[in-house]
Protein backbone atom coordinates (compact mmCIF):
# COMPACT_ATOMS: atom_id res chain seq x y z
CA UNK A 1 0.00 0.00 0.00
CA UNK A 2 1.61 3.26 -1.04
CA UNK A 3 -0.35 6.45 -0.28
CA UNK A 4 -0.42 9.25 -2.85
CA UNK A 5 -2.07 12.65 -2.19
CA UNK A 6 -4.35 14.06 -4.90
CA UNK A 7 -7.17 16.60 -5.20
CA UNK A 8 -10.73 15.32 -5.69
CA UNK A 9 -13.69 17.72 -5.96
CA UNK A 10 -11.77 20.42 -4.08
CA UNK A 11 -10.82 18.06 -1.23
CA UNK A 12 -7.31 16.82 -0.49
CA UNK A 13 -7.34 13.04 -0.66
CA UNK A 14 -4.92 10.22 -0.15
CA UNK A 15 -5.05 7.38 -2.66
CA UNK A 16 -4.09 3.91 -1.49
CA UNK A 17 -3.76 0.72 -3.50
CA UNK A 18 -5.37 -2.08 -1.58
CA UNK A 19 -4.00 -5.61 -1.41
CA UNK A 20 -6.62 -8.35 -1.59
CA UNK A 21 -6.56 -11.13 0.94
CA UNK A 22 -6.31 -14.63 -0.56
CA UNK A 23 -9.95 -15.35 0.40
CA UNK A 24 -11.32 -12.12 -1.11
CA UNK A 25 -13.65 -12.39 -4.10
CA UNK A 26 -13.81 -8.63 -4.60
CA UNK A 27 -11.71 -6.81 -7.20
CA UNK A 28 -9.07 -4.52 -5.78
CA UNK A 29 -9.31 -0.91 -6.93
CA UNK A 30 -7.74 2.28 -5.58
CA UNK A 31 -9.46 3.87 -2.61
CA UNK A 32 -9.38 7.57 -1.68
CA UNK A 33 -9.30 8.88 1.89
CA UNK A 34 -11.07 12.23 2.18
CA UNK A 35 -12.51 14.59 4.80
CA UNK A 36 -15.88 13.01 5.60
CA UNK A 37 -17.55 16.22 6.72
CA UNK A 38 -17.50 17.75 3.24
CA UNK A 39 -21.14 18.65 2.37
CA UNK A 40 -21.01 16.59 -0.83
CA UNK A 41 -20.49 13.41 1.23
CA UNK A 42 -23.25 13.89 3.81
CA UNK A 43 -25.74 11.51 2.16
CA UNK A 44 -23.04 8.93 1.38
CA UNK A 45 -21.81 8.90 4.99
CA UNK A 46 -25.37 8.45 6.24
CA UNK A 47 -25.90 5.54 3.83
CA UNK A 48 -22.68 3.93 5.08
CA UNK A 49 -23.78 4.28 8.72
CA UNK A 50 -27.21 2.84 7.85
CA UNK A 51 -25.51 -0.11 6.13
CA UNK A 52 -23.40 -0.71 9.25
CA UNK A 53 -26.44 -0.63 11.53
CA UNK A 54 -28.07 -3.41 9.48
CA UNK A 55 -25.16 -5.83 9.89
CA UNK A 56 -25.95 -8.84 12.04
CA UNK A 57 -23.82 -10.28 14.80
CA UNK A 58 -22.45 -13.77 14.16
CA UNK A 59 -21.40 -14.85 17.67
CA UNK A 60 -22.96 -15.31 21.09
CA UNK A 61 -26.53 -16.13 22.10
CA UNK A 62 -27.89 -12.79 20.86
CA UNK A 63 -26.42 -13.26 17.36
CA UNK A 64 -29.68 -12.85 15.49
CA UNK A 65 -30.99 -9.75 17.28
CA UNK A 66 -27.98 -7.45 17.91
CA UNK A 67 -26.53 -5.37 15.08
CA UNK A 68 -22.78 -5.31 14.53
CA UNK A 69 -20.81 -3.03 14.83
CA UNK A 70 -22.13 -2.01 18.21
CA UNK A 71 -24.67 0.83 18.15
CA UNK A 72 -22.32 2.89 20.34
CA UNK A 73 -19.66 2.77 17.58
CA UNK A 74 -22.17 3.85 14.95
CA UNK A 75 -23.33 6.72 17.19
CA UNK A 76 -19.72 7.81 17.79
CA UNK A 77 -18.99 7.77 14.04
CA UNK A 78 -22.12 9.80 13.26
CA UNK A 79 -21.40 12.58 15.77
CA UNK A 80 -19.69 15.85 14.92
CA UNK A 81 -16.78 17.27 16.88
CA UNK A 82 -13.18 16.33 16.34
CA UNK A 83 -12.75 15.22 12.73
CA UNK A 84 -13.84 12.42 10.40
CA UNK A 85 -12.22 10.85 7.35
CA UNK A 86 -13.86 8.50 4.85
CA UNK A 87 -12.50 5.83 2.53
CA UNK A 88 -14.14 6.21 -0.89
CA UNK A 89 -14.10 3.53 -3.58
CA UNK A 90 -15.88 4.11 -6.90
CA UNK A 91 -17.78 7.05 -5.36
CA UNK A 92 -19.04 5.03 -2.37
CA UNK A 93 -18.07 5.36 1.32
CA UNK A 94 -16.57 2.02 2.37
CA UNK A 95 -14.95 3.07 5.65
CA UNK A 96 -15.12 5.85 8.21
CA UNK A 97 -12.90 7.04 11.04
CA UNK A 98 -13.53 9.74 13.64
CA UNK A 99 -11.22 11.21 16.24
CA UNK A 100 -13.35 13.01 18.82
CA UNK A 101 -12.58 15.96 21.09
CA UNK A 102 -11.11 13.72 23.80
CA UNK A 103 -8.75 12.00 21.31
CA UNK A 104 -10.66 8.73 21.03
CA UNK A 105 -10.46 7.04 17.62
CA UNK A 106 -13.55 5.25 16.26
CA UNK A 107 -13.28 3.25 13.05
CA UNK A 108 -15.46 0.98 10.89
CA UNK A 109 -15.19 -0.59 7.45
CA UNK A 110 -18.00 -2.09 5.33
CA UNK A 111 -18.15 -5.85 5.80
CA UNK A 112 -17.36 -6.62 2.15
CA UNK A 113 -14.15 -4.54 2.35
CA UNK A 114 -12.70 -5.84 5.61
CA UNK A 115 -9.32 -7.54 5.59
CA UNK A 116 -7.92 -5.36 2.79
CA UNK A 117 -6.05 -2.82 4.94
CA UNK A 118 -8.67 -0.08 4.68
CA UNK A 119 -9.09 0.21 8.46
CA UNK A 120 -5.34 0.48 8.95
CA UNK A 121 -5.05 3.09 6.18
CA UNK A 122 -7.93 5.12 7.68
CA UNK A 123 -6.38 4.87 11.15
CA UNK A 124 -2.99 6.00 9.88
CA UNK A 125 -4.55 8.91 7.98
CA UNK A 126 -6.39 9.89 11.18
CA UNK A 127 -3.13 9.82 13.16
CA UNK A 128 -1.45 11.96 10.50
CA UNK A 129 -4.33 14.47 10.66
CA UNK A 130 -4.27 14.42 14.48
CA UNK A 131 -0.56 15.34 14.42
CA UNK A 132 -1.27 18.34 12.17
CA UNK A 133 -4.03 19.41 14.57
CA UNK A 134 -1.54 19.05 17.46
CA UNK A 135 -3.21 16.18 19.29
CA UNK A 136 -0.67 14.63 21.69
CA UNK A 137 -2.19 11.15 21.78
CA UNK A 138 -5.02 9.14 20.26
CA UNK A 139 -6.68 6.13 21.90
CA UNK A 140 -8.67 3.37 20.21
CA UNK A 141 -10.70 1.30 22.68
CA UNK A 142 -11.75 -2.21 21.74
CA UNK A 143 -12.27 -5.70 23.15
CA UNK A 144 -9.79 -8.54 23.24
CA UNK A 145 -12.02 -10.39 20.77
CA UNK A 146 -11.47 -7.79 18.03
CA UNK A 147 -8.34 -9.15 16.40
CA UNK A 148 -8.79 -6.82 13.40
CA UNK A 149 -8.78 -3.69 15.60
CA UNK A 150 -5.71 -4.94 17.44
CA UNK A 151 -3.87 -5.69 14.17
CA UNK A 152 -4.73 -2.21 12.83
CA UNK A 153 -3.58 -0.55 16.07
CA UNK A 154 -0.31 -2.49 16.09
CA UNK A 155 0.29 -1.65 12.41
CA UNK A 156 -0.18 2.04 13.30
CA UNK A 157 2.46 1.75 16.04
CA UNK A 158 0.05 1.91 18.98
CA UNK A 159 0.95 0.62 22.43
CA UNK A 160 -1.41 -2.16 23.51
CA UNK A 161 -2.77 -1.89 27.07
CA UNK A 162 -4.86 -4.82 28.35
CA UNK A 163 -7.54 -3.67 30.79
CA UNK A 164 -10.05 -5.49 32.97
CA UNK A 165 -13.18 -7.22 31.65
CA UNK A 166 -11.72 -7.95 28.23
CA UNK A 167 -11.12 -4.35 27.24
CA UNK A 168 -8.04 -3.23 25.32
CA UNK A 169 -6.73 0.29 24.71
CA UNK A 170 -4.50 0.96 21.71
CA UNK A 171 -2.62 4.19 22.41
CA UNK A 172 -0.69 6.28 19.88
CA UNK A 173 1.55 8.97 21.36
CA UNK A 174 2.02 11.67 18.74
CA UNK A 175 5.03 13.97 18.29
CA UNK A 176 4.24 17.62 18.98
CA UNK A 177 5.43 20.86 17.46
CA UNK A 178 5.07 19.74 13.83
CA UNK A 179 2.84 22.59 12.70
CA UNK A 180 4.66 25.00 10.40
CA UNK A 181 4.25 28.78 10.48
Amino acid sequence: MSPRSVMMAGMKTTTIQLVASPSSTYPVVPCHIVAADHPSLERDVEEFLCHLSKERRFFGPSASSNPKPFPSLIRALSERGGFRLAAIECGRVIGLVRVDQVSELHIAVAVEHRGLGIGTALGQAALDRAMVLEYTRVVMRTTRRSKAARRAGEAMGCTVVENVRGRTDLIALLPTGLRSA
